[in-house]
């Protein structure tokens, strides 16, 4: 066993060698898997979606980066086929691997019913970061070198740069240096700046990768002098002009008009203060539960408005023992259930609402934190139930409001995918809810009270009117909260 027996070797174990360039690029593919999985995360995905992608994906894209080096340098590995998978003594071409890349994570994300433009938005980041380290896979490989510069080059340089750029008998520019840094940079500014204040539509920080990429290998390559070649033009700078134009093309919405990417969101809605007007409802029968089991203690104004949104055990674990709970929610119960069809009313609008969405053909559903046995009668009542693919109770999910796995298991029942989703609500409660998926969130609300209340949470837009929503679905935009990543 041998530590670092020469510059591109790690360890050597008899016939066995642990490359820099290997390893480098490993660490480059996991620091862009761990940026997007955190990302991933937020947006509600499980972390098995990118655990079975990254596998194939970087065995495809190596495949892919060595067949598109052996291409275009033909004239070598015709006459030395044994070399063509020695992909250890260097050898990539990073378009190669970005190709085949791409196409393997079309035909993926289409599999799963994800958007593969938005998970464009969610790894191309970090790909900046994976190709900054594999150019210095480079670098430890004396590959993706420039012209001949003089010693004083380097003089502000660290020696194991300058010794390692001494190639061929002299020293040389480091055009993988210029490349790397680029990356970063790109990297920098994609992540901090771009996505949080130009993004607009689905797919733009791919397109912005593509522009900026696009451009930096472009001048980089016009420095190198071991590009691969196809007769007087460098065959990257090529590349690199269309990908700057198909950027350039995606961002500017072209793209998505000429291939119809805009899609029609879902649209989840809750269920009370939302569709029907349940308020003075729940007020008489929390009143009436707690004339009867807790006489004592007088309901505020604000006590009640805070009943909104969290289960009934939630609320009532703040007034009674945990052993009173199953009798005072019986209680609350009957109560509601009683007064149920005297005092429950549609909310304004919601009847003309519901129904044009549905004959425009937009695939809706209710999730409410509320017993489904109670949110079926109210839909019922308002005359609502027809519309609704899926209705879900708190019964049905996995866990309540403010969990998002409610409206992921309602997007699960309608077999779409939950990138295009716009849940709307009129508490903080159900704000939180879209927000801990990224959805789009609409706070819904006509008290002025409730509306500075949803504002706390930051809610993708407020209406006081449920037509609005109408018109809003029209917008061509993702239909997700662009504020989280």
């Amino acid at each position: 066993m041998q530590l670092f027996p020469d510059t591109k070797i790690i360890l050597s174990i008899g016939g066995l060698h642990v490359t820099w360039y290997a390893v480098l690029i490993l660490t480059g593919v996991l620091a862009a898997y761990f940026l997007a999985q955190k990302t991933m995360k937020k947006w509600g995905y499980s972390k098995t979606i990118l655990e079975d992608y990254v596998i194939p994906m970087m065995a495809l894209s190596i495949i892919g980066a060595r067949l598109y080096y052996v291409i275009f340098e033909w004239d070598f590995y015709s006459a030395h086929p044994d070399q063509i998978i020695a992909i250890w003594n260097g050898g990539l071409a990073i378009y190669g691997g970005l190709i085949v890349g791409v196409l393997y994570s079309i035909y993926y994300f289409k599999r799963q019913r994800i958007s593969a433009l938005r998970m464009a938005d969610c790894i191309m980041p970090g790909v900046m970061v994976a190709q900054a380290f594999g150019r210095w896979g480079n670098f430890m490989n004396q590959e993706a070198f420039g012209k001949v510069v003089p010693e004083s080059y380097y003089a502000l340089f660290p020696s194991f740069i300058k010794d390692q750029m001494y190639i061929q008998g002299a020293y040389r520019e480091p055009t993988f240096l210029y490349e790397s840094a680029g990356n970063i940079l790109g990297f920098l500014f994609i992540y901090f700046i771009f996505r949080k204040r130009f993004y607009k539509r689905r797919g733009d920080c791919a397109f912005m990768y593509c522009i900026w990429y696009g451009v930096l290998r472009f001048l980089v390559e016009g420095l190198r002098t071991d590009s691969l070649m196809i007769g007087a033009f460098r065959v990257s700078q090529l590349v690199s002009l269309a990908i700057v134009l198909f950027g350039i093309f995606g961002l500017s919405g072209l793209l998505h008009k000429a291939f119809h990417w805009n899609h029609k969101p879902v649209i989840l809605f809750d269920l009370d203060g939302t569709l029907q007007d349940s308020q003075h409802l729940v007020f008489e029968t929390f009143k009436e539960v707690f004339r009867i089991r807790k006489s004592e203690h007088q309901l505020s104004q604000e006590e009640l408005y805070s009943f909104f949104g969290p289960t009934l055990e939630e609320t009532f674990l703040k007034y009674f023992k945990k052993e009173e709970l199953d009798d005072v929610i019986a209680l609350y119960q009957k109560i509601n259930i009683k007064l149920h069809d005297t005092l429950l009313k549609p909310m304004p609008n919601a009847f003309e609402t519901v129904s044009t969405l549905h004959e425009q053909g937009y695939q809706m559903a209710v999730v409410s934190n509320k017993r489904i046995g109670i949110v079926k009668m109210g839909l019922k009542a308002i005359h609502l139930e027809p519309y609704f693919d899926v209705v879900l109770g708190k019964e049905q999910l996995p866990e309540p409001k403010p969990s998002p796995s409610g409206l992921l298991e309602a997007c699960n029942l309608l077999k779409v995918g939950h990138d295009d989703v716009i849940y709307v609500g009129d508490n903080v409660t159900d704000i939180v809810c879209a927000k801990n998926m990224a959805a789009y969130s609409v706070g819904f609300s006509n008290d002025d009270r409730q509306l500075e209340q949803q504002k706390q949470a930051h809610p993708c837009k407020q209406i006081t009117d449920l037509r609005e929503l109408i018109q809003l679905c029209k917008e061509e935009r993702a239909w997700s909260d662009n504020t989280i990543w």
